[in-house]
């Protein structure tokens, strides 16, 4: 199943749980009528049948209210959450990870998320460490996969070593790639509507006890407030079951594609194992512990019921899926290792380091056709990572501390655009920066143009990437200035660079005001975008060539899988950066698998003569982060 198809069927699984949610609201409806019908029928005489009672209104009124108070939960929830990621972080109370920290396990924390983020052509999420969680887990969160916040708990950092934190990393990248992420939120909010008449059962009773000797009224309150608490742990229970249906599979997929992009099957078994013998396990003492179960990587809470009520499948079918002979050989090696401690008196040995950095060879030519592109977009390969990890380890020191630092970030993206900028029309742009961001950040892109000169072709677009956490840690008014500043020094040399459309289309993208937000699925055909396919098309095809014969033979081919007669290419001055950027919001509203089409398309027109300039890859991989579509580098033929 590709990147696609994994959308659509997430996408489709949020019916799923409306189809849960009206199940379970029908069964608390069904039970709160029973227990006013109950009430009504031992203080009336003679009793009420069922037919009476379902003949008057109230039980209408009582559904009414049922439901207005479920969904004003629901709807309160997806309220609080509706900053994405970065929301579930901060209620949880984790601390956002700092680029420049001096913790040795945060600093390989980050150097293996930024591996698997160029690897995997995204931007480096946000990073949040649970500061007093000495269980091993970790989870991600977020309405989109460019929009990813990653939490990773204390003792994670603390108890993995470098393959194990590579293999749960892995793992959440993949319900990163895969939708998962969307669906986690809609079923916090879903689930927290539920759970919101056990709450009110439970303020019922608080308050009775406190008026307890009161009179028949405060009875009557005691009972009514027992029976929502109940009904409230039926809520639970049906909460929970929702999302073990929903959770189970999901896990099972994503240790599954851990090893898929390490090639490394001992790290996340490792990882999973150590679970398993350590104290406390990956259960969080958190007071939203039983929310995020459904989104972390191990079980938060414990389940008495758990082969029915667990989220996760139980950790020995975990590793068995992932490694058959793991634990015995682990078991087998334990053995061994209290026989040589009851024979030596001297510690542990060090871990050797040949275990560090991820598995994977030198770069291989994966992408050559246009059908490979759209299979390798959500996946990564241990050639990918290979190709990060070697990109990374290429990169200046001083130059990653820049990009660590929020204005350090902002000074590099300046300089980006100042390195490609002609030298005898560069002072326009530096006069640019002064003119909209000041004195002070005009003379310190200035002074860093000099390293960015250093960064080559391939990795201009992953440095962006990794540029991102620091850039969003900007406040509101710098990150506008900054998408301000970008393009007027993309003005200011008066030409446009097929680069400079790629930096500003993934700047927009992750750095405006609703970035995080969702975005659903408003056209289920192309008819309506033909005009903004027509473009996009029509830009690609002139990028890798100069002809108007080759430009136009490229459009028609590849136009012609959307429309019979797809006419003449857009001329050159209607493919401008406004159009260009008006035709990417639209297209990115196709449903997810049309969005397959037309990102096969854009490859066509890229790698059709089997050479791909650094231009075309960067446009192409500006187009597929503009779609939500995480694609992987093109990989160097050997």
């Amino acid at each position: 199943m590709n990147f696609f198809e994994h959308q659509h069927r997430a996408r489709r699984k949020t019916w799923l749980l409306v189809v849960y949610f009206v199940l379970a609201v029908s069964l608390i409806i069904v039970a709160i009528n029973a227990v006013i019908y109950f009430a009504f029928a031992l203080q009336t005489s003679p009793t009420p049948s069922v037919e009476d009672w379902l003949a008057k209104p109230y039980w209408w009124w009582i559904a009414a209210a049922t439901v207005f108070v479920i969904g004003l939960g629901t709807l309160n929830t997806m309220y609080k959450l509706r900053g994405g990621g970065r929301a579930v972080a901060e209620m949880v109370g984790a601390r956002r990870l700092i680029s420049a920290t001096e913790d040795q396990n945060e600093r390989r924390l980050i150097n293996i998320v930024e591996e698997m983020s160029i690897a995997s052509g995204t931007p480096v999420p946000e990073l949040y460490v649970l500061d007093d969680e000495a269980g091993i887990n970790a989870f991600v969160a977020g309405m989109r996969p460019t929009e990813a916040v990653l939490v990773v708990t204390r003792g994670a950092l603390e108890n993995l070593n470098r393959d194990e934190l590579q293999g749960v990393i892995g793992h959440e990248y993949s319900h990163v790639l895969n939708g998962d992420m969307r669906i986690n939120i809609r079923l916090m909010g879903i689930v927290a509507g539920i759970l919101l008449i056990g709450q009110i059962g439970r303020a019922l009773l608080r308050s009775s006890s406190r008026s307890r000797g009161r009179g028949k009224g405060s009875g009557q309150a005691v009972l009514l407030g027992l029976a929502l608490f109940i009904i409230g742990y039926i809520g639970m229970f049906f909460g929970t079951l929702i999302k073990a249906a929903v959770s189970r599979q999901r896990e099972l997929l994503a240790d599954a594609s851990s090893v898929q992009f390490t090639r490394n099957p001992s790290g996340i078994a490792g990882a999973l194992w150590k679970i398993g013998q350590h104290a406390g396990g990956s259960l969080l003492d958190n007071a939203h512990s039983d929310d995020l179960n459904h989104f972390c990587f191990g079980d938060a809470v414990t389940f008495k019921l758990s082969s029915l009520m667990a989220t996760h499948p139980p950790l020995d079918q975990r590793i068995k899926a992932i490694d058959p002979g793991f634990i015995a050989q682990r078991r087998a090696d334990r053995a061994m290792q209290r026989t040589r401690q009851e024979a030596r008196t001297a510690g542990a040995a060090p871990v050797p380091a040949a275990a560090a950095g991820f598995a994977g060879g030198a770069g291989m030519a994966i992408a050559s056709t246009p059908e490979q592109v759209v299979q390798s977009i959500g996946t990564v390969t241990p050639d990918h990572l290979g190709h990060a990890e070697a990109l990374h380890a290429a990169l200046p020191e001083a130059l990653l501390a820049t990009l660590h630092q929020g204005e350090g970030a902002r000074n590099v993206i300046y300089a980006l655009l100042l390195a490609a900028t002609d030298a005898s029309r560069r002072q326009a742009g530096i006069d640019a920066i002064r003119r909209i961001d000041g004195e002070q950040a005009a003379s310190a892109a200035a002074s860093v143009v000099s390293m960015t000169s250093t960064v080559g072709a391939q990795q201009r677009l992953p440095v962006v990437n990794l540029a991102m956490p620091a850039l969003r840690s900007l406040n509101r008014e710098d990150r506008a200035r900054l998408l301000s500043t970008a393009e007027a020094l993309v003005r200011a040399d008066q030409r446009l660079t097929i680069f400079e459309f790629a930096l500003i289309a993934v700047l927009r993208e992750h750095l405006a005001d609703d970035a995080a937000a969702d975005v659903k699925p408003k056209y289920f055909k192309y008819d309506p975008l033909m005009n903004e396919i027509r473009l996009l098309l029509s830009v690609l095809a002139r990028v890798g060539a100069s002809e108007e014969s080759a430009i136009a033979a490229t459009y028609t081919r590849v136009m012609a899988q959307f429309m019979r007669q797809p006419g003449e290419p857009a001329g050159r001055k209607d493919c401008t950066l406004t159009a260009l950027n008006n035709a990417m919001l639209k297209l990115n509203l196709l449903a997810p698998m049309l969005k397959k089409s037309v990102i096969e398309a854009c490859a066509d027109c890229v790698i059709h003569d089997g050479k791909v300039l650094p231009g075309e890859a960067e446009l192409l991989q500006a187009v597929a982060i503009t779609l939500d579509c995480p694609m992987p580098p093109l990989l160097p033929a050997k």
